[in-house]
């Protein structure tokens, strides 16, 4: 597969799709956790030379939530790295109420998309390997959403969303920073959209590079 980092119609939406699909269906059918595997066929390494990885593991699970909030519904979280077979692997969970029936909610594929991309993105920065330093002086949520890794990857994810809504980046990644990061100030807001929205891939670029 092609792959141009730079193409705002790019979010790794082959790979994506087979798992955000796989995950709907199991929503669906009340499975409660799944795990598969999906070929990497991107031109980037995402191990050592030794280990010459071509597929990434995937991970789906369903948590329940113990909330009295009458407005929530689910939400996402997740997670990219090696998993306990020390392979590239991505995790998902999506979070319920307890009590809720499961196929009686209706997940945004959009949004799945979204948090789907954004971990495939950590899997290309190939953090077990990649040489890419990162000095980050910030602290607490903002040193999180400001991290160099995390910048590129909620500017794929974003962008995925933004591309199959046709959203603006800036209403998307707005709207997820609210609803993550509610006692953070306008200006520290703005501050992170501007580096999501501008980054130019250092550590993935890296990567390709050494």
């Amino acid at each position: 597969m092609e792959l141009n980092i730079n193409d705002s119609g790019f979010f790794y939406q082959d790979t994506a799709k087979i798992i955000v699909d796989k995950i709907l269906e199991c929503f669906k059918n009340n499975e409660k956790h799944h795990e598969d595997y999906v070929i990497w066929d991107y031109p980037i390494p995402i191990s050592d030379e030794e280990e010459d990885y071509h597929h990434v593991n995937w991970y789906f699970k369903i948590v329940r939530a113990d909330t009295k909030e009458k407005d929530f519904k689910y939400s996402f979280f997740g997670s990219a790295g090696r998993d306990f077979c020390d392979e590239p692997s991505i995790d998902i969970s999506i979070v319920i109420p307890k009590g809720k029936h499961q196929n009686k909610i209706r997940i945004d594929r959009n949004e799945l998309f979204d948090v789907v991309s954004h971990e495939l993105h950590h899997i290309a920065q190939n953090n077990e390997v990649n040489s890419f330093y990162h000095e980050n002086k910030h602290k607490g949520r903002l040193a999180y959403f400001l991290d160099p890794l995390e910048i590129e990857a909620f500017h794929i994810g974003i962008r995925a969303q933004s591309y199959l809504t046709g959203k603006v980046f800036d209403d998307i990644a707005q709207k997820y920073l609210d609803a993550a990061w509610p006692e953070g100030s306008q200006i520290d807001k703005d501050t992170i959209i501007k580096e999501w929205k501008n980054t130019e891939f250092p550590v993935f670029n890296q990567n390709i590079n050494q």
